[in-house]
C-alpha cells in the first residue's frame, strides 16, 4: 500500500474531494426526487445548473489530482501544491457562484490554471 506520507498534499485534496462529491450528488438526487427526473434533467432549469455543477466539478477534478500528484511527486515545493490546489477550489467556488453569469468562463480560467502551469512545470523538469 502506498505511503500516503509521500504525496500528502495529493492524497489529501483526492481525501477532500471524495467527501465532497457524496453532498454534491445528493444535492442533484434531492432535486431529482422533487420534480420526478429519473433521467436527464426534464426539462427542469434548476436540475440542469446542479447537474452541471457537479459533472464541471467530475470533468475537470481527476485531471487536477493527477497532475498534482505527479507534480509533487515529481518534487515541486508544498507551497506551490497548495497554492495549486486553493486556487483551483477557488475557481470552483466561483464556478458555482458565477454558473448563471456571463463571467462563468472566468471561473474556468481560475480552475484550469493552476493544473496548466503545474503541467508546464512538469515538462520543463522532464525535458528541459
Amino acid at each position: 500500500m502506498p505511503d500516503p506520507a509521500v504525496l500528502p498534499v495529493s492524497f489529501t485534496f483526492i481525501g477532500l474531494l471524495a467527501i465532497v462529491l457524496s453532498p454534491l450528488t445528493g444535492w442533484v438526487g434531492v432535486r431529482r426526487g422533487q420534480t420526478r427526473t429519473l433521467r436527464g434533467d426534464g426539462g427542469d432549469p434548476e436540475l440542469f445548473r446542479r447537474i452541471r455543477i457537479h459533472g464541471n466539478l467530475l470533468e475537470t477534478a481527476p485531471v487536477f489530482a493527477l497532475t498534482l500528484a505527479a507534480a509533487e511527486s515529481a518534487g515541486l515545493g508544498q507551497g506551490w501544491l497548495w497554492a495549486a490546489v486553493a486556487v483551483f477550489v477557488f475557481g470552483r467556488v466561483l464556478h458555482y457562484r458565477l454558473y448563471d453569469s456571463g463571467k462563468r468562463g472566468v471561473a474556468m480560467v481560475v480552475t484550469l490554471l493552476p493544473g496548466s502551469l503545474m503541467g508546464l512545470w512538469l515538462l520543463a523538469v522532464i525535458w528541459a
